[in-house]
């Protein structure tokens, strides 16, 4: 069943979104308090790979068995890119806005996937 994909996939997303906000006032507040931390590209990645794996799963099974909405794939394709695009930005507060949009589209498709597949 999809819903179980679909509830990974926000999971993910979330994790990612919380990761890319919460981190940096850690390691802000951290280095004020002399306490060097180095950020923990190993955690981004998987978050990125698992919501990927989870998502296109939950998303293609969905397209294909119940609501054939290319859009909802889209979302999550675009979404993707941008937590993707979101790790090269030299500014760091862009590259958290870039990762939160892309948290929330694809945090999006799944939730329209979970609606769509029940209707």
């Amino acid at each position: 069943m999809n819903k179980g994909w679909d509830a990974i996939g926000i999971g993910a997303s979330l994790a990612c979104a919380i990761h890319c906000v919460v981190l940096p006032l850690i390691f802000t507040t951290l280095t004020l308090c002399g306490v060097e931390v180095i950020e923990n590209k190993l955690l981004e990645v998987l978050t990125i790979v698992l919501s990927m794996c989870a998502g296109s799963w939950a998303l293609i099974s969905g397209y294909r068995k119940h609501h054939h909405r290319l859009s909802l794939v889209l979302y999550f394709i675009i979404g993707l890119l941008l937590l993707i695009a979101g790790n090269f930005m030299h500014g760091q507060f862009a590259g958290i806005l870039c990762k939160l949009a892309g948290a929330v589209l694809i945090i999006t498709a799944h939730v329209r996937n979970i609606h769509f597949c029940k209707h």
